[in-house]
């Protein structure tokens, strides 16, 4: 009996070549030829410099751009991103984590502000708080640690009294700090799992670097630091920022805020 070699068809190891390549990074997708719109591409991301993109964002841009940048039918969105990354300025932006996976993010020249980063960073309630609505009302000078609240959800009132053990127990340890932390370009963003309030009085102004943001407003940030020190710089910044606050901020917005919060522990003659 003669025995014969059967060869697999070449489309088999083309295929496996392919699948090959897609699952290893190093290998660069091969771009589909055609007259891209290189300019009015290019403009775009000029005119958004401190814009943070996910691969979300940059997914519905070439589903909304693809006709006027002239991208190519054969192009996929895999395939735009790696184009960008590689062929044009955008860059994928050095986000890290200690404890959490580090999150993909883009920015054009990989120079977006850390606040920008922050905003791409949020929850849909988020808002900032602590140092950094100090910062934002101008009670203290810009920090290197971004703060992020997102509440928690509501909870029953807590019906026991409170109790002088309970205070010198609690005050006894080091106040709580979220874990769920990110470095970037040496400032770090911290987010924040706070009391719930229904997100009383957190407003939309303009930050000093130009972004649009929702803060608390200068009477609920100056109880927030008060409350959590450490999320402000610590006590003597806090102190500082009242010092600052003269004269702005009111007092009897204060004592209707404290009253609406329901901490445990209450100021006498406050009610709060």
């Amino acid at each position: 009996m003669v025995l014969t070699h059967h060869r697999r068809p070449w489309y088999i190891y083309q295929g496996r070549l392919r699948w090959i390549g897609l699952m290893n990074d190093s290998v660069q997708p091969a771009m589909p030829k055609s007259n891209i719109n290189t300019g009015l591409l290019t403009q775009y991301f000029e005119s958004n410099k401190d814009e943070v993109f996910t691969a979300a964002d940059l997914e519905r841009l070439f589903i909304e751009q693809s006709h006027e940048w002239n991208l190519p039918p054969s192009m996929t969105s895999f395939t735009f991103i790696r184009m960008l990354v590689t062929r044009t300025k955008l860059e994928k932006l050095q986000i890290r984590s200690m404890l959490y996976s580090s999150p993909v993010r883009y920015s054009w020249q990989g120079k977006a502000s850390p606040i920008a980063v922050a905003v791409s960073l949020q929850r849909p309630q988020a808002f900032f708080s602590h140092a950094s609505a100090m910062w934002i009302h101008g009670l203290r000078d810009k920090s290197k640690h971004i703060f992020l609240n997102n509440e928690q959800s509501e909870k029953p009132r807590n019906p026991s009294s409170l109790v002088q053990e309970a205070i010198d127990r609690a005050f006894q340890n080091q106040q709580r700090r979220s874990k769920l932390t990110y470095k970037y370009q040496g400032t770090t963003i911290s987010l924040l799992n706070g009391k719930h309030t229904g997100r009383i009085d957190v407003e939309t102004v303009n930050a000093p670097t130009g972004q649009q943001i929702e803060v608390t407003s200068l009477e609920r940030t100056l109880i927030d630091i008060t409350v959590r020190p450490a999320y402000s710089g610590g006590v003597p910044r806090v102190l500082e920022a009242y010092k600052r606050a003269r004269g702005r901020a009111s007092i009897s917005k204060l004592m209707v805020l404290l009253a609406k919060f329901h901490y445990t522990y209450r100021l006498n003659g406050c009610g709060g």
